[in-house]
């Protein structure tokens, strides 16, 4: 049984990490936190029936003092660096919430922590974990819609996800702890299903990013056009500005058909169904003219979960998990070159 510690007690772990973990019990036991508010290791603390000799306001004495193999870091990210580093030297394996970071010089320098202690990284991609995007990942790899030319991806909303009222609800919105604004915050999602939907490295970037309906110095709107090597062509569209509620899309063209998908990264609590029944997906085939409704698999219900149980099963295998810290790496070079793009108002190249 694998003994885990989270650092960091925010509503991310409140409302999804604490419900995947346990999800795991029989793979992971969660048996320290820690979050320099009080309030949070009462809350989380509470949760997953940790008790007071277990949770500390400083997370480098847990390290101390706690047998861990796994560290779940669910901070702001201006402090990923940092706890990866220090979990990595006391030879801690680690499970980060995105985006791995806001710069890639922090990024080499996790990475040459990993590699350096021979850790295991596993950057919570989850999106494509969800139940929707797991089956429309499954069938864009099998051919039934041929070769895929254009992806349409959009979340749109009024605002973004309010970070605990033990520490900071606004951090999101302040440039110096978050990186970035709703494109590093939540069109990192988009970008990397981007990247395997279209099964396609980016090869290019061009963006127009702004803050519209919002006081803040982190940007509320993004819209990119990424070019990929293979030719195809990628659409996103993410934004904190839209007050008349949450509006997202996720769709798909190919050569024989088009697949629309809908994430829904948690099983229990649908979001945007695809048609009344709740379909998480449907293909379109150009033969039949026709849509269909494919049988998803819930499994463990949480999108977390599912990256967790896949990244907890690689590891005793011995092998490399596939949100590792060089797949991140990849996925935020792609939201700088948009920041660049937007910045200068060119297209940026990437490389094949």
């Amino acid at each position: 049984m694998l003994k885990l510690g989270i650092i960091g007690c925010g509503r991310i772990v409140e409302f999804a990490h604490a419900d995947a973990l346990k999800r795991l019990a029989d793979e992971v036991t969660v048996t320290a936190l820690s979050d320099p508010s009080e309030v949070r290791l009462e809350a989380v603390g509470g949760m997953l029936q940790i008790g007071a000799d277990h949770r500390y306001t400083d997370y480098r004495e847990m390290l101390k003092r706690e047998h861990l193999d796994f560290a779940d870091i669910a901070v702001p990210p201006f402090l990923h660096e940092k706890a990866l580093v220090d979990c990595a030297e006391a030879n801690v394996h680690v499970i980060l919430e995105k985006p791995i970071a806001s710069t890639l010089e922090e990024v080499d320098r996790m990475l040459e922590a990993v590699e350096a202690n021979g850790i295991t990284l596993s950057v919570l991609h989850n999106y494509r974990y969800s139940p929707g995007a797991a089956k429309a990942l499954e069938l864009v790899k099998q051919g039934r819609i041929g070769a895929p030319f254009l992806f349409r991806s959009e979340v749109l909303s009024a605002g973004y996800w309010p970070g605990a009222e033990g520490y900071d609800p606004a951090w999101r919105t302040k440039r110096s702890q978050a990186g970035g604004g709703c494109l590093l915050d939540n069109g990192y999602h988009n970008v990397y299903l981007a990247r395997e939907i279209m099964q396609s490295p980016v090869v290019s970037v061009y963006a127009r990013i702004g803050t519209f309906t919002h006081e803040m110095d982190v940007d509320d709107t993004a819209v990119l056009i990424l070019t990929h090597a293979s030719g195809g062509i990628t659409n996103i569209q993410v934004s904190w500005a839209v007050k008349s509620g949450v509006a997202g899309f996720h769709e798909v063209y190919g050569e024989k058909g088009a697949l629309s998908f809908t994430p829904g990264i948690f099983a229990e609590k649908p979001v945007d169904p695809i048609d009344k029944d709740n379909n998480r997906v449907a293909v379109f085939d150009h033969a039949t003219a026709a849509w269909e409704y494919p049988e998803v698999d819930y499994g463990y219900g949480n999108s977390f979960a599912e990256l967790m149980h896949d990244c907890f099963e690689k590891h005793k295998r011995g092998e490399a998990v596939f949100t590792d810290g060089t797949e991140a790496r990849k996925n935020l070079a792609v939201i700088l070159a948009a920041y660049e793009s937007a910045r200068t108002g060119k297209v940026v190249e990437l490389g094949k």
